[in-house]
């Protein structure tokens, strides 16, 4: 007898864009990982973005603890340690108030400033990591120049998915938060560096959600002071082109440049452009453009 005709059944495909920022149903359906420079920034920049995923991971690139002290001991602490272990307490309690336990954070214990000074060893692990936690989607920090270690991030996520794809496997598409506030890096609500003419998904939050992150923003007490200024605002999103790391990601001075403890754009162009090198040799033996530093365009559905 013959079957009347039925249409073959095709698995709904969600774009990222939907998955990351839609309805429940659609974020149960992804991992996501958060890799940021330091502990807090995630919950600065993506805190309540990271309350309403339910399969998410947090990655603290730095222990958030500088080797001159200067930190610390105007937090109250006289060992380098205990301020690094008090940034990491500060940081667990904020994100279990976003349901993220202890068990999904991970830390790979750079000295703070120093993230720059690894950049190759600093990609594989990244990713191995995500290979390890099979991510959908990862958040991170945009390349802006505001801190060394923030534009490190971003050099070595965009580096690891650069490995993944070259050895075969499918990474996870890549979207960035928001964090310094704009070119003057003022303190006031998070924006984008200008000059970058791409979409921007803007999170507003609700009286519930604000008073979430209020919450969250006041279990940083050893951020207080920096914090203080901040206004709780809306979460800004975007998903990145092509960055050239061996640029600078601005004209004129770059922020973190008015810091006598931070490398000068030169020096940390000159790493970046040896990480290359060492992580990619074949293409800088190819042309000289190819070795320009330019990673590849994140943006994948």
């Amino acid at each position: 007898m013959t079957q009347p005709f039925q249409p073959a059944k095709h698995k709904e495909v969600r774009s990222a864009h939907a998955r990351l920022f839609g309805t429940g149903d659609l974020t149960r359906r992804m991992r996501c990982s958060v890799i940021v420079a330091h502990p807090a920034d995630e919950v600065v920049g993506a805190g309540c973005l990271i309350s309403k995923l339910v399969d998410v991971t947090v990655l603290h690139i730095t222990d958030g603890a500088p080797q001159d002290m200067r930190d610390a001991k105007a937090a109250g602490f006289e060992e380098r340690s205990e301020y690094a272990e008090a940034r990491r307490n500060e940081c667990l309690a904020a994100l279990a108030m976003a349901h993220v336990l202890e068990d999904r954070v991970v830390d790979f214990g750079i000295t703070d400033h120093c993230a720059a000074q690894c950049l190759t060893d600093l990609t594989k692990k990244i990713a191995a990591f995500l290979q390890q936690s099979e991510s959908d989607i990862v958040v991170t920090h945009p390349y802006e120049g505001g801190h060394p270690d923030h534009d490190a991030t971003a050099f070595a996520t965009h580096a690891a998915l650069r490995l993944l794809k070259q050895n075969g496997f499918k990474p996870p598409v890549l979207f960035e938060m928001a964090l310094h506030p704009g070119r003057d890096f003022k303190a006031r609500v998070p924006e984008f560096l200008p000059g970058f003419e791409r979409e921007t998904t803007t999170l507003l939050l609700d009286e519930r959600a604000r008073k979430l992150k209020q919450r969250m923003l006041a279990c940083l007490e050893t951020q207080r002071e920096s914090l203080r200024v901040s206004p709780v605002g809306a979460e800004k999103y975007r998903q990145p082109l092509g960055y050239d790391f061996s640029a600078p990601p601005q004209d004129g001075k770059l922020h973190y440049e008015n810091f006598d403890w931070a490398p000068r754009r030169e020096q940390w162009q000159s790493l970046a452009r040896e990480a290359l090198a060492d992580l990619f040799p074949a293409a800088s033996s190819e042309t000289p453009s190819s070795a320009s530093g330019v990673l590849p365009d994140a943006r994948m559905s």
